[in-house]
């Protein structure tokens, strides 16, 4: 008897564990307040690394530190839901064993609601650093109404946004907005179309630092991909972070485009700062590194790519916009190292004490 109570209880125990993991905390609908307040979520209880967090209507305030596995937003038509990650907060997406997942506007609502994540001196991360994602990480702008629904991300101060993937999701019914007017937004993967199929197909960076991949590794980014090419644009302060660890490892923009005829792509980084690390790698004089490429993903077809204006570089680098395809259009930025006399003697007499002390 006592065996069988045992297992009972075991049994017991694991379906709990199961249901715990697969949970889904709403927020109560309508409430305004902070995420840490128990009293905001259903059940009474804070979401978990192993569950999803759903917030339709209302407005939640990060305030400490949270991890949860799926985020959710929007729901009917009548929703109104808002996150906000505020400053000394940070929100970690990320679901063991899965990739971690934002969607605003939830798939699969009867009819469009409205959605809003506006991150400010806080940072939201999609995806754990350091960690294996269990598939590519993703802030997901979608629906699958047959009612607009509108999404909304808002990045400022010393806000970060870090994630694999940064998408507009479905391109026929959601109107979905990216305003930058100030923080970081880190790309460790993609950026995949904003706005309906109506709208501009590009990404407007506002004035916001874009850093491919984590600040220190070598990545590429997409900017779109082979069936929803997008222009880029980088708006007024706006920075890009570039790592070179060698002559062959460095960070790259691969932007995909258009290829029908009447499609033209276009890369606007006119007077855009870009900061270039090479930490310990010094670029031997004239040595290039083509950071910013156009693919059309080997369609017979060319697309039709303009590169517009030269970025702001610091001392000892120069750019160009060059032609690598030979369809007599510039798409490729190519960076030079060009230091300075003072830069070069100095390096020539460094190169020469170190043989001395070698002696």
């Amino acid at each position: 008897m006592r065996r069988c109570v045992g297992l009972l209880m075991v049994v017991t125990l694991l379906l709990s564990i199961g249901s715990t993991a697969n949970a889904t905390r709403t927020w109560i609908s309508g409430n305004t307040g902070n995420w840490s307040n128990t009293a905001n979520w259903s059940g009474g209880s804070l979401p978990t690394s192993a569950e999803t967090a759903q917030i339709n209507n209302g407005t939640c305030t990060v305030d400490t530190a949270q991890t949860i596995g799926i985020l959710l937003m929007g729901n009917a038509s009548t929703d109104v839901g808002t996150l906000n990650v505020n400053t000394g907060a940070n929100l970690n997406i990320y679901k063991s064993g899965s990739a971690g997942i934002i969607e605003m506007i939830k798939a699969g609502t009867s009819a469009g609601g409205s959605a809003t994540i506006s991150v400010s001196n806080g940072t939201l991360r999609v995806g754990a650093t350091g960690t294996a994602n269990g598939g590519t990480s993703e802030m997901r702008l979608v629906t699958a109404s047959t009612t607009l629904g509108t999404a909304t991300i808002n990045l400022s101060g010393s806000g970060v946004i870090d994630a694999d993937v940064l998408s507009k999701g479905n391109k026929t019914n959601t109107a979905a907005t990216f305003n930058a007017t100030g923080g970081t937004l880190v790309i460790r993967n993609m950026i995949y179309r904003f706005g309906k199929a109506s709208e501009s197909a590009g990404f407007n960076q506002g004035s916001a630092t874009l850093e491919v991949g984590s600040i220190g590794t070598v990545a590429t980014i997409n900017i779109g991909n082979a069936t929803n090419p997008m222009d880029y644009t980088v708006g007024t302060g706006g920075k890009i972070n570039l790592d070179i660890a060698s002559s062959s490892s460095f960070d790259k923009i691969v932007q995909f485009v258009d290829t029908t005829a009447t499609g033209t792509d276009y890369a606007n980084i006119n007077g855009v700062t870009m900061n270039i690390n090479t930490g310990t790698y010094t670029p031997t004089v004239g040595q290039t590194f083509d950071v910013w490429t156009y693919s059309n993903a080997g369609m017979a077809t060319p697309g039709a790519f303009s590169g517009s204006g030269a970025p702001v570089l610091p001392t000892g680098w120069t750019s160009q916009w060059v032609d690598l395809s030979g369809d007599s259009v510039n798409d490729t930025l190519r960076l030079t190292y060009t230091p300075e006399p003072a830069t070069i003697a100095l390096l020539g007499l460094g190169l020469m004490a170190i043989r001395r002390n070698k002696k």
